[in-house]
């Protein structure tokens, strides 16, 4: 099964998975303290998406790679950045010494004075990235493993093109939520269960879950730290929730084949519509999110 592409949905990724207001800055400022970073850091984002991390980050004045297969998640990125009055530049492929791919590779290159910052965006799929090995200081992965046939290639070229004493950054949101789960929770493990009574199957083409990562880490002799180094609350009401599947804008439910997975947004429908009750269907729940990030050191 081929890595998934986010073309499908990059209209309107921002408006359904963007932080909430100063939260990006606190995500992004924690990762410069955690990588430890200068501004000769040169960092690298795997599954680079609209930019919602390399943007801010890259704008405190670093040199950001960030890696893609999805043109028009770039194409969003690169409106950002154009709106934001970065430069660009139109240098070939091959410009840049580390760029060591046969053939072109499609790249977009920006630049901004205040402070001194450029973002290359290139188009290519993540487990054959077109650089030369110990290219970089950082390498940032933020949900991306688990939409990745073959994810730990992607892994192991991360590392590749890390430099001895280089870092690995895995990042990823998830609930704080102890006791209960979060309303979107309960819906999306109801529509799974449906799918698979159905005869269906909705199951990740990559990792099940970020912990795999840090595990096979480990396997190869790796550390790995925990980190948290950001909280927020969320709020969704059932009604939300089910859309998020209905509208198919989440990336699980493009596994499905369409006359499964209409048969399975009517079943849905009416347990939500029972589980929850009609006069509850826009009623909002908060649950507390927090970012995660498991940091791994490669040796000198």
């Amino acid at each position: 099964m081929p890595s998934i592409s986010f073309d499908p949905v990059a209209h309107a990724y921002d408006q359904t998975r963007g932080y909430p207001p100063g939260v990006d800055q606190q995500v992004v400022a924690a990762l410069e303290q955690t990588a430890q970073a200068t501004e000769q850091t040169n960092f690298i984002e795997v599954g680079v998406g609209t930019g919602r991390i390399a943007i801010p980050l890259a704008s405190l004045g670093h040199n950001y790679t960030g890696v893609d297969i999805s043109e028009k998640m770039l194409a969003q990125l690169e409106s950002k950045l154009l709106a934001q009055h970065w430069e660009t530049s139109e240098q070939p492929w091959g410009s840049r010494a580390d760029e060591t791919a046969l053939g072109t590779c499609s790249v977009r290159r920006f630049a901004r004075a205040d402070p001194a910052a450029s973002l290359r965006l290139v188009t290519s799929d993540i487990t054959a990235l077109p650089f030369a090995d110990a290219s970089f200081d950082v390498a940032v992965a933020v949900h991306i493993f688990h939409l990745v046939d073959g994810w730990q290639q992607a892994v192991r070229e991360s590392l590749r093109v890390l430099r001895p004493g280089g870092v690995l950054l895995h990042c990823w949101d998830k609930h704080d939520d102890s006791s209960l789960d979060s309303v979107t929770d309960v819906v999306t493990k109801t529509w799974l269960k449906i799918i698979e009574e159905l005869g269906g199957s909705a199951h990740r083409v990559g990792t099940e879950s970020p912990k795999a990562v840090s595990t096979w880490l480990r396997e190869q002799g790796l550390p790995v730290e925990e980190l948290s180094i950001a909280r927020w609350e969320t709020t969704a009401t059932p009604r939300r929730a089910l859309e998020r599947i209905t509208s198919r804008l989440w990336s699980r439910t493009w596994l499905v084949p369409d006359e499964i997975f209409a048969t399975s947004v009517q079943r849905l429908n009416a347990w939500a519509f029972d589980y929850f009750g009609a006069e509850q269907m826009d009623t909002p729940h908060t649950h507390t999110n927090q970012f995660v990030v498991h940091r791994t050191q490669i040796a000198q």
